[in-house]
């Protein structure tokens, strides 16, 4: 009973640290405050968001620290944008235009808020990503300060990928690591719980269990050796 007690410490431990710690070293959570990103998220959501993806690809919604908007000195804290055009691609709008192009062909951009991907663009634009840049735009065009209103202080309001510091993860991925480290702190602390309830039955025994005694000289039970033989 006590080394099963042992094992359920050791291991109720080793599944508490696991579903706290292991969350912090591979993703970064944050609650959305803003509305450049709607319908996609609204105030108040909870992403979810990968460090160290590895790769950033066109569609991704990153945590990005980018520089400051024209007029402004302090670009504030990290954002919420979304990845529209990759190092060697060709992002364009022309004045009029429903649509941007992507190395000349229309955009298709069904998560864009009204369906209105031009709306809050102030003019032309023609912007070739450097490469290990990305251009990034926000989903309500209408009210996002992206790439496009970075274009006279950043190369083509393009941002280094070294500055992404995560991409986020689809909502039912977030739904399922949230069930999975919580399901595991749970089942650490259960098994905390049983190591308790084992260890205080352990001790308990030990201390029921009679002593083994000795044999008492001079008694009727036990005679005392008689004199060595000759």
């Amino acid at each position: 009973m006590g080394i099963t007690a042992l094992v359920l410490l050791m291991a109720g431990l080793l599944m508490v640290a696991g579903g706290a710690l292991v969350p912090r070293l591979l993703y970064r959570a944050a609650t959305y405050a803003a509305s450049a990103m709607e319908p996609t998220y609204a105030r108040g959501d909870l992403l979810l968001f990968r460090k160290d993806p590895g790769e950033v690809r066109r569609g991704d919604v990153v945590l990005v620290t980018v520089g400051p908007v024209d007029g402004e000195e302090d670009p504030g804290g990290p954002v919420v944008e979304r990845v529209v055009a990759v190092g060697g691609d060709t992002i364009a709008y022309e004045q009029g235009a429903s649509r941007l192009t992507l190395n000349g062909r229309p955009l298709d951009e069904p998560y864009v808020k009204d369906a209105d991907p031009t709306a809050g663009t102030a003019g032309p634009f023609s912007v070739t990503v450097p490469p290990g840049r990305v251009f990034l735009l926000g989903d309500n065009r209408v009210n996002s300060a992206d790439s496009r209103y970075r274009l006279g202080t950043q190369p083509g309001g393009t941002v280094p990928v070294g500055q992404v510091l995560g991409v986020a993860l689809p909502e039912e991925e977030t739904l399922r690591t949230g069930v999975l480290f919580g399901w595991l702190i749970i089942a650490g602390v259960l098994a905390l719980l049983a190591f308790v309830v084992l260890g205080v039955l352990w001790l308990v025994a030990r201390r029921r269990r009679p002593a083994v005694q000795g044999p008492v000289w001079g008694t009727t039970a036990v005679e005392p050796p008689g004199p060595p033989l000759r």
